[in-house]
């Protein structure tokens, strides 16, 4: 390779990178801060991580998934407390065996460690395999045991009809067969739509 090669490759590429370092614009900032739509504040009391899975089986086999938007934990945790975290857009899947399972979603949530419940609120809904979609006020899976409790009105449908109910349980089948049982539970009210 010859001298003059040598000596002027390297110097175009220094003329590149002074002309990449003078064209560019530098960057303010304050009007970084300005334009971000995040509160700073709020992050350093509140830390918090976004699209999180959680993931656990619980002593009677029941498995349940759990998605969420955003994750973040209460202001001023200290080492050695139960975690206690709030989920935004919640939606999971509860699985009480083969092809046996439960799906539910809200506008909120929290993971309690000290109770061992998923509390679900705002705009709750859960549907199964069978067909049938309810809609509730809260609905708490425990994580320690396999159960799932819908509480403050439930009104939904599914194959018979439409449904009503105060509340509902979904337990494990006791003869220890694969499935589960959907229980309506207070003042049920069935309207029976006859298939054509």
């Amino acid at each position: 390779m010859s001298l003059t090669v040598r000596l002027v490759l390297p110097f175009g590429a220094l003329v590149l990178l002074s002309m990449i370092f003078l064209a560019s614009r530098s960057v303010d900032p304050s009007q970084a801060v300005a334009l971000a739509e995040l509160d700073i504040e709020e992050l350093t009391r509140e830390p918090r991580i976004g699209t999180a899975r959680f993931a656990t089986v619980t002593t009677d086999d029941m498995a349940v998934v759990i998605d969420a938007k955003t994750v973040r934990s209460p202001a001023n945790p200290q080492p050695g407390d139960p975690v206690r975290l709030m989920l935004e857009d919640p939606d999971g899947v509860a699985e009480f065996g083969i092809d046996s399972q439960v799906l539910f979603r809200s506008d909120h949530g929290q993971l309690d460690q000290m109770t061992n419940l998923l509390t679900m609120t705002g705009a709750v809904q859960l549907q199964d395999e069978n067909g049938y979609v309810v809609n509730m006020a809260m609905l708490e899976a425990f994580m320690d045991r396999s159960r799932l409790e819908g509480t403050g009105g439930i009104h939904g449908h599914g194959p018979p009809g439409e449904i009503t109910s105060q509340s509902l349980t979904i337990t494990p089948l006791q003869s220890g067969e694969n499935g589960y049982l959907l229980d309506f539970i207070g003042d049920v009210r069935l309207l029976y739509i006859p298939t054509e």
